[in-house]
């Protein structure tokens, strides 16, 4: 340590700036100045300086919350000193997929959207839900991406590896933007999972009542999903927020808060949703099971008096439930009961890497399935397609193509007269045999006789 004619211990940085301080003396300094979200605010550094001039060791994890200093524990400082390197390269390249991931949802949300509103005929009760499950998660994006540029900036503004001359410290706020908004982004994204859950909750009931029973009319059915999809993730979000910020106040960003206790506010009703959807579904496909094994033509218009288009339109929008349904969850309840974090760095690069492909690829499957994918979406736009002037100036170029190749195999035996556009066909005639005169003058005569 730094001695200074042993009457105070020198100013120096050690993770933050300790200020000059006199012998026999200790110095406190709110655990607030680290920030780092996994830092208590409310507790404080205490280090001590000898009669001698030297500071005294301390130990930085006292300021660290009991449950992340466990998960640390677990995941990085149990780890040899090379592993700790790779770990570190694996979760930089982790966040980069997470980015990448991000990205392509986004962009296939926007166009999914982009064509839902653009063409009126696809705006049916069906597709409404599609819409909404896909501006659920377009909230999950935005808020991820917010959060992580937030972190970033917070990173940017961690104390500087230097003290002044005179040991002052560098003042810090107690309360930043970042404390502030952080906790708001995190319970959007809270929001929008829980409304993705939610509305495909109405993607079930909404089939499951075309194919057994209809209890309401179309406007009320409108009504009752809206309340379910929106109204009820809003409740449940914002009473697991109160929680959060009355527990929880210190805590920065509310970090970990998926391996708190109170997480089950939030995180209970969305498992048992999927469990009520389970047995929709399931419930889904005895009944289109038994009705394709009758397929009776009173079935059938019994389907299309509830408002079903076809029952291949259905059966596709089963599948599409049905292979949704576990791929939106899987990631959850990989995240909620199993974890690789203290396994060899193989196993935890393999495992996080398909957690995050599963999670940011979101936006992205539910937009191939219910829009890229659809058939009737396909054939509105190959539609409007061929009435743009690019088709019409394509189909008139592969015309002028087939003109010119009939022409070559046809070439001997007629000839083609274009005329606005349109072939005229004109027989081939012989060619013309013209005697042959010789233009000669009687010049030569005169001149012999």
């Amino acid at each position: 340590m730094l001695l200074f004619n042993g009457s105070y211990c020198p100013a120096i940085f050690e993770y933050l700036c300790w200020p000059q301080t006199d012998a026999d003396f200790s110095v406190n300094i709110s655990c607030g100045v680290l920030r780092h979200a996994g830092v208590d605010s409310s507790k404080f550094f205490s280090r001590y300086c000898r009669p001698s001039g030297k500071w005294s060791n301390f130990n930085v994890t006292s300021c660290f919350y009991p449950d992340i200093l466990a998960l640390l524990d677990k995941s990085y400082i149990r780890r040899p000193p090379e592993e700790r390197e790779v770990f570190e390269r694996i979760v930089r390249v982790l966040r980069y997929i997470e980015l990448a991931g991000l990205s392509i949802s986004f962009a296939s949300i926007l166009i999914s959207l982009f064509i839902f509103f653009s063409f009126k005929i696809l705006y049916n009760s069906r597709t409404k839900i599609h819409i909404n499950l896909l501006l659920a998660i377009l909230i999950q994006i935005i808020a991820r991406v917010a959060t992580y540029g937030l972190q970033m900036a917070q990173l940017k503004n961690s104390p500087k590896n230097e003290c002044d001359v005179y040991g002052s410290v560098h003042p810090y706020p107690t309360t930043t933007l970042f404390d502030k908004i952080c906790p708001l982004c995190i319970s959007f994204l809270q929001f929008g999972i829980t409304a993705m859950f939610m509305w495909m909750l109405c993607e079930g009931i909404h089939l499951n009542s075309i194919l057994t029973v209809s209890v309401f009319k179309t406007h009320l059915k409108t009504y009752y999903f809206q309340i379910i999809g929106w109204v009820v993730p809003f409740c449940l979000t914002l009473s697991w927020s109160i929680i959060m910020i009355v527990k929880e106040r210190h805590r920065r960003c509310f970090i970990n808060y998926n391996h708190l206790k109170y997480y089950w506010v939030i995180d209970g009703p969305r498992y048992a949703v999927m469990i009520i959807n389970i047995i929709f579904l399931l419930n889904i496909t005895r009944v289109l099971m038994v009705k394709i094994r009758q397929g009776s033509e009173k079935q059938i218009r019994e389907d299309r008096r509830r408002g079903s288009t076809n029952a291949k339109s259905v059966r596709k929008a089963v599948k599409s439930a049905i292979f949704l349904l576990p791929l939106l969850g899987i990631t959850y309840v990989l995240e909620t009961f199993t974890s690789a974090d203290d396994k060899p760095l193989p196993i935890f690069a393999i495992y996080s890497t398909v957690n995050v492909i599963l999670m940011t690829l979101q936006g992205f499957y539910c937009s191939l399935l219910y829009c890229f994918l659809n058939a009737e979406v396909r054939e509105i736009l190959s539609r409007r397609f061929q009435t743009t002037q690019f088709w019409y100036r394509w189909k008139r170029y592969l015309g002028k193509q087939d003109q010119y190749r009939n022409r070559a195999e046809t070439g001997e035996n007629r000839t083609n007269l274009d005329v606005d556009g349109h072939d005229i066909i004109l027989p081939k005639k012989p060619p013309i045999e013209l005697e042959e005169h010789h233009l000669t003058s009687n010049i030569d005569g005169y001149i012999q006789n």
